[in-house]
């Protein structure tokens, strides 16, 4: 027998607010996957906070629950679909299913970290501490512009390319292959390098992209109104996007029909239309290989938000068909603004 809510007026309330959420979570899924950065309400949706979006749902199911409604059902649907298509919880189904023998780790597996460590405040020794948890065989930093010696004690006796905000280090020889200067910002896009292995060379690419905060932070209401807003942002989009396809050609360009790995600080999520664009069809590795929300920034203290908890996963760890992904995990300490990310890749034969 199917279960029936106890007060009529009750269910018919729960019934229009469970086609409230329902229309909700379809416009939110919408604007950040269909319209995202071609328009400023879908770049406002793909910044802002997406942990919220789960509370009338969670609020709508245990009411259901309670009053025995049949919304209960289309309560748990949006719920779950808020969770996995908005806030973007991951689940990696393909390396959960796969035996443990087909993630064992062999000679052609190396392990790497990517962090922007924000000219290595507030506290570097945090992020050197979990760095040495992770234990790489190679690093990559960005906002690195002024090493401090504890970073070159640590990693005494690595190979090491620093250019301008960005640092590489490695057990294994380097050789830098160019950088990447666009024209449209001051700052230092990403550099590639060539790295020699024991199982064979493949090319590094160590970015950092320009961030939408600052446009994003520069919308007023009566500037929307007027326009003068929607024209920035739209403009800055435009540079952001240029940028990103001009790396991914430096990328392509410097591939050399090696192995590529891309790390770093992209300042956008995979929903990103201009992520999408330029970076949507190497490998993901927090999307291939690990559990949970995998959020890195911002770790600082904002309104009306609480301190040291990231919201948006910005940094990642890409990859090309010719590598496979066993591994990956975000940091969980606050000595930078950023969390850093760490994978674990296997050369395919």
């Amino acid at each position: 027998m199917p279960l029936t809510p106890r007060h009529p007026r009750t269910a018919r309330g729960l019934r229009w607010l469970t086609a409230a959420n329902l229309m909700g979570v379809a416009a939110a899924w919408f604007l950040i996957w269909e319209v995202s950065e071609t328009h400023w309400l879908g770049s406002v949706a793909t910044f802002l906070p997406r942990l919220p979006c789960l509370l009338p749902g969670v609020l709508l199911l245990t009411a259901s629950l309670l009053t025995r409604s049949r919304t209960f059902w289309l309560n748990l649907t949006a719920l779950l679909f808020a969770l996995h298509s908005i806030v973007e919880f991951n689940v990696p189904w393909r390396r959960l299913m796969e035996p443990a023998s087909a993630v064992a780790k062999d000679e052609r597996t190396l392990r790497l970290v990517s962090c922007n460590v924000q000219n290595f405040a507030p506290d570097f020794s945090l992020v050197l501490r979990e760095v040495q948890r992770a234990k790489p065989d190679i690093v990559a930093f960005q906002e690195a512009l002024q090493p401090p010696r504890l970073l070159l004690e640590h990693f005494e006796g690595w190979h090491q390319i620093h250019v301008r905000g960005l640092w590489i280090g490695s057990k294994w020889p380097l050789r830098l292959l160019g950088e990447c200067q666009t024209k449209l910002f001051s700052h230092l896009s990403g550099v590639a390098v060539e790295v020699n292995s024991p199982f064979g060379k493949f090319v590094l690419t160590d970015l950092h992209l320009m961030t939408a905060r600052k446009s994003l932070i520069e919308l007023r209401p009566l500037e929307l109104l007027s326009g003068d807003s929607q024209l920035a942002l739209a403009g800055a989009t435009v540079e952001r996007a240029e940028e990103a396809r001009q790396l991914r050609a430096f990328v392509t360009e410097h591939q050399f029909e090696l192995p590529v790995i891309v790390v770093g600080d992209f300042n956008m999520p995979t929903s990103s239309s201009v992520y999408r664009e330029s970076f949507g069809d190497l490998t993901n590795a927090f999307d291939s290989a690990a559990f949970g929300f995998g959020f890195t920034a911002p770790c600082k203290r904002f309104r009306h938000w609480p301190s040291n908890t990231p919201w948006q996963r910005i940094d990642h760890i890409l990859a090309n068909d010719a590598w496979e992904v066993l591994a990956c995990r975000i940091g969980e300490h606050d000595g930078s603004d950023h969390r850093l990310i760490s994978a674990t890749l296997r050369l395919r034969r």
